[in-house]
């Protein structure tokens, strides 16, 4: 079972789906506490309330960062790594209330949340139905001489991963090598539906980072979905990712969410790879 704080959920009548949102963190130093945190979780919940019952979805929403998962957008955490704790609460949440749950769900992430839906992606493509990255800032390219996050090249866990004495073990602690799967790359650029969603007017230069292509979270999808296209192709495989601009819209989370609902509830009604076929 979460713990306490650490998980904002809304369960609908009768449910036949999953929705995880991964909130954003406009909070780089790390000031706000855990309670702060599993607020914030909350409201990103409730902004997705009316949409989810509509919808039969249950929505999931850790409260990513703070003390516990402060290495989120790399996946890492200090007691579970994130994804990981992702993976555990969706099995039990669903199992709990969709009788014949199979394991896939749908994910979407703002901006440092984005960052984690786009490195879950090519984590673990097998399951999820479609993603939505919302204003992310940086990516994990198909890449092999780009260490991860930013990449596909092995790194070595920083503090943020935790240590044996978190409960960790060995091979997941600070100090251990991860190695992504590059065989993800490719199930993300052509098996999941994935819409990479930016406001028209979320200009502001991002600092540098390894390996992003651009200076503005438009030109920095841009340039990752061209290189995902590029990935799949280059198997022979028809890519299943693409660009969606919100006419008008910055960077604000409460207000990206209802284009992001459009998308999700076109999908849903399209079914699978629906929004490509045409």
């Amino acid at each position: 079972m979460p713990e306490p704080g650490r998980v904002a959920s809304f369960v609908p009548n009768d449910p036949v789906r999953v929705l995880v949102l991964a909130h954003g963190f406009p909070w780089p130093d790390g000031s706000q506490p855990d309670s702060f945190l599993a607020e914030y979780a909350q409201a990103a919940v409730e902004r997705w309330t009316a949409f989810a019952e509509a919808h039969h979805a249950i929505v999931i929403a850790p409260a990513f960062g703070g003390s516990e998962f402060g290495g989120y957008r790399a996946l890492f955490g200090r007691k579970i790594d994130a994804d990981e704790f992702v993976n555990a609460v969706v099995d039990q949440v669903a199992g709990e209330h969709i009788p014949s749950f199979n394991g896939r769900f749908a994910l979407h992430g703002h901006s440092a949340g984005a960052q984690f839906a786009a490195r879950y992606l090519v984590t673990h493509p097998e399951r999820l139905e479609e993603v939505i990255l919302s204003a992310a800032g940086a990516y994990p390219f198909p890449d092999p001489a780009l260490k991860w996050p930013d990449g596909m090249a092995a790194v070595v866990r920083d503090q943020l991963s935790g240590s044996r004495a978190d409960g960790k073990a060995p091979d997941q602690a600070a100090g251990a090598v991860f190695i992504p799967r590059p065989a993800g790359w490719l199930a993300a650029a052509s098996e999941v539906c994935v819409s990479v969603l930016v406001g028209s007017r979320d200009t502001d230069p991002q600092p540098p980072e390894p390996g992003q292509q651009g200076s503005t979270r438009i030109e920095r999808a841009t340039a990752w979905i061209n290189s995902m296209h590029r990935h799949a192709r280059a198997s022979d495989r028809a890519p299943t990712i693409r660009l969606v601009q919100a006419e008008g819209l910055d960077h604000d989370e409460a207000a990206m969410a209802i284009p992001a609902q459009e998308i999700l509830a076109r999908q849903w009604t399209a079914g699978p790879k629906g929004l490509f076929d045409a």
